[in-house]
């Protein structure tokens, strides 16, 4: 059969060869596999474009996520006139202005060794060297080989990190002295030296931080200060007057809103794009004429759109308009005027009473409820394209498998017909011969 079939159409004189059979399958691959490649390859496009369409609703999620966010609600912000302290402020500070009048910087005590050294090894000599800070009490020992180094050492090692050493070089014959210094600020934390060696007080020695806030008489130990109104945290830098305001913060609030806009609006073009019907050009879109997906966008639409809150205000109130193309605009000095009129009404209605039923919190449902639950639009729109790509791809294959199945025995019968030809052409063929020859002798 093999040589017969590699002889195809010779029998025939080419009426029954390869090129015909090829001819004749291509034309049936046309009608019958093309249309489903066609399919497939449609399918593929929308099951793309419904990726794009499900990643430009992951990035709205991030944004209204982001949205229902206390912080950018009851952010704060602190300004200082004057310079003798700085601030920081959180969205527990209370919005107001202070006074503060810095008569007295906390300040660390220090102590410098009456005796000089030559050079950073010498031997301080031996003896006991007594400290005591904030109630607590250590024992430094030194020994006849320790260097003025060796005892610096042995004091930071030893004073639960309450004083710190150090050695200084003040100049002259003998220039290296041992500086011990409260490593906290306050007057709870001066030093006290005995025993063997003998220290010189350096300035006035540890003091509380004295300052009135608000004409009230405040003290300190520390020069940061966190404890005094709630929220706001204070660092005395000189001694002065200042003035401390707290004020609503709004730039991170509006900046949050463009964010979210911006989602949103590339979400609903995007939708829009794949569902659209030009009626000039009559060009459509992937998904032109599914309700699954303009149901999708509109459940996203209502959730913010119907949102009111109990004085029936709605997102027009807050700056943010609906356009006829399903868009918003951002209306950012109505929002402005809304948050300096009543910041906590913009929060209730975005947020909601403690974080619930307010716009962001149904609109982040309805996301949820479109995308991720297991009975989602796109989600199952996607499980929909996925099932019907695999039968696609099922139908195609075995589409093509008839086909070769077809064109196989087509080929054997053409096989068969060009050895039949060829026998009767042969056979023909001789019979003219003998009539020819019968012919001649006559």
């Amino acid at each position: 059969m093999a040589g017969t079939l590699s002889t195809l159409g010779i029998g025939s004189d080419g009426a029954l060869s390869y090129d015909i059979i090829d001819k004749l399958k291509d034309a049936d691959k046309s009608a019958i596999v093309k249309p489903i490649e066609q399919k497939i390859e449609l399918n593929q496009l929308r099951q793309d474009k419904l990726s794009e369409l499900t990643s430009l609703v992951r990035t709205l999620s991030t944004e209204v996520v982001n949205m229902s966010d206390p912080a950018l609600y009851q952010a704060k912000e602190a300004s200082v006139t004057g310079g003798a302290v700085s601030v920081e402020s959180d969205m527990k500070a209370p919005v107001g202005e202070h006074t503060l009048n810095v008569t007295q910087l906390a300040t660390s005590d220090i102590k410098q060794s009456q005796t000089g050294y030559a050079y950073e090894d010498a031997l301080m000599g031996e003896g006991t060297m007594h400290l005591e800070i904030d109630g607590k009490s250590f024992d430094i020992e030194v020994g006849v080989t320790d260097s003025i180094k060796d005892v610096v050492k042995k004091i930071n090692e030893n004073t639960d990190g309450k004083i710190e050493a150090s050695l200084l070089n003040t100049g002259g014959d003998n220039p290296y002295h041992l500086i011990l210094k409260s490593a906290e600020t306050g007057a709870k934390n001066n030093i006290t030296v005995t025993g063997d060696f003998a220290f010189d007080q350096v300035g006035e020695g540890a003091k509380d931080a004295s300052f009135t806030f608000d004409g009230i008489q405040i003290s300190r130990a520390s020069n940061h200060i966190e404890d005094l109104v709630d929220g706001l945290k204070i660092d005395l830098k000189q001694e002065g007057n200042t003035t401390v305001s707290i004020t609503q913060s709004q730039d991170k609030l509006l900046e949050g809103m463009e964010k979210f806009v911006d989602a949103y609006n590339k979400m609903v073009q995007a939708f829009t794009e794949s569902t659209k019907f030009d009626k000039t050009t009559k060009e459509t879109g992937l998904f032109q004429g599914n309700s699954a997906i303009r149901l999708a966008v509109n459940t996203l639409k209502d959730a913010l759109v119907l949102t009111k809150s109990k004085e029936g205000k709605t997102i027009a109130d807050f700056g943010l308009e609906l356009q006829r193309d399903g868009t918003l605009n951002l209306d950012k000095s109505k929002l402005e005027t809304a948050l300096q009129n009543d910041p906590k009404a913009v929060e209730n209605f975005f947020r909601g009473t403690d974080g619930r039923d307010g716009a962001f919190n149904r609109l982040d449902s309805a996301i949820f409820d479109i995308k991720t639950s297991s009975s989602g639009i796109l989600k199952s729109l996607g499980q929909d394209l996925k099932a019907r790509g695999e039968r696609l791809s099922e139908e195609k294959e075995s589409a093509e498998k008839r086909l070769e199945d077809r064109y196989n025995i087509m080929t054997k019968k053409f096989a068969a017909y060009d050895a039949v030809i060829a026998k009767l052409k042969s056979q023909g063929d001789s019979l003219q011969a003998i009539i020819d020859a019968e012919l001649a002798q006559k």
